[in-house]
């Protein structure tokens, strides 16, 4: 089984702390969400952070290729490893808030790169992809640190 010795693999690299990992990797994603939010907020002249546009339209695209490797990471160790503190409604609906995310991000991607004039759209999709990484965080970290 791959997914079994990937996951092993994952435990070995973390120092048998996949958990934590997965927490912190987990928080990262949605500090990154949180930034994605308030450098498309300078795109829309919404705010003047940061001053150039040209900083911000590239933070954006990177910061949000780190968010989303690590979330696909995340996913990935989720779906094939072990869970933390787990309860039925709380799997439940991380697991419906994970499955979510990807629909959003689908979502935006297919605005961004097919559909013709869907920008007015983005900031709805972008917003919604914040929330969605808001509630995952809820429903994972907020339940591991609490647990704790």
């Amino acid at each position: 089984m791959i997914a079994v010795d990937t996951i092993g693999f994952l435990n070995r690299v973390t120092g048998h702390q996949l958990l934590l990992w997965k927490v912190i990797a987990t928080t990262t994603v949605f500090a990154l969400a949180g930034l994605q939010v308030l450098l498309a907020a300078r795109f829309y002249g919404r705010t003047a952070f940061p001053a150039n546009g040209g900083t911000a339209a590239a933070l954006h695209r990177w910061s949000g290729r780190v968010a989303l490797v690590l979330a696909v990471l995340v996913a990935y160790s989720c779906v094939a490893g072990p869970a933390g503190p787990t309860s039925p409604t709380r799997v439940l609906l991380h697991s419906i808030f994970g499955i979510a995310a990807f629909v959003v991000l689908t979502v935006k991607f297919l605005i961004l790169r097919v559909v013709k004039g869907g920008d007015k759209a983005l900031p709805i999709a972008g917003i919604s992809l914040f929330l969605v990484f808001a509630a995952i965080w809820a429903t994972s970290v907020a339940d591991y640190v609490t647990a704790r």
